[in-house]
């Protein structure tokens, strides 16, 4: 990660199962490290030093999700913030014959999740017809979709675009979202 960091102009980094040095996540030169949780992290949200005005943790510590509010620089007299969240929402086990299946109660906390950000993207591990053709929804999914539908956020990923590529001969699928607040911000894919 440190390697490639250099090589691309991203300004968030959202980091799902973080790669972890004795029991914490790695730093980035120039990024401020925002961890989901102190022990058991699961997201880490990095966030370029002189890219934005300033950054903030807005949520309650949580080993699966972190929402981190963003104020871009601005002339104006109330600079424009973000909030986005970082989810990871593990499986039971990691048998990936049985899906959608949470271990936790990340699915209850979704309500929160959708209240407090802008954006909420991360390794949802849902299937989806909204997000892959043909695919059969568990009430997880569904769960999912509603409440987004409810709050007004739109799916940010182009249908049926691969972003999780499992090891071990897994099918390659589309787990990895992101949802945003039509209201508050425009997405492009």
């Amino acid at each position: 990660m440190q390697a490639a960091i250099p090589n691309t102009d991203v300004n968030i980094l959202l980091v799902q199962e973080p790669p972890l040095l004795n029991g914490t996540p790695s730093s980035l030169d120039d990024f401020h490290c925002f961890p989901s949780h102190k022990q058991a992290c699961r997201t880490v949200t990095y966030v370029r030093k002189k890219a934005f005005k300033s950054t903030s943790v807005i949520s309650d510590p949580h080993a699966d999700f972190l929402v981190v509010s963003v104020t871009l620089h601005s002339k104006d007299c109330k600079p424009p913030t973000i909030n986005i969240a970082n989810c990871y929402n593990r499986l039971q086990n990691r048998n990936w014959r049985t899906r959608d299946q949470p271990t936790h109660s990340l699915d209850a906390l979704t309500h929160e999740i959708f209240a407090l950000a802008d954006l909420v993207a991360g390794d949802m591990n849902k299937h989806h017809p909204r997000w892959e053709t043909g695919s059969q929804p568990s009430q997880w999914a569904q769960n999912l979709v509603d409440i987004c539908n409810a709050a007004n956020f739109r799916l940010a990923n182009t249908p049926n675009t691969l972003t999780s590529y499992p090891i071990n001969n897994n099918s390659p699928a589309g787990l990895n979202l992101i949802f945003f607040n039509q209201d508050h911000i425009t997405v492009r894919d």
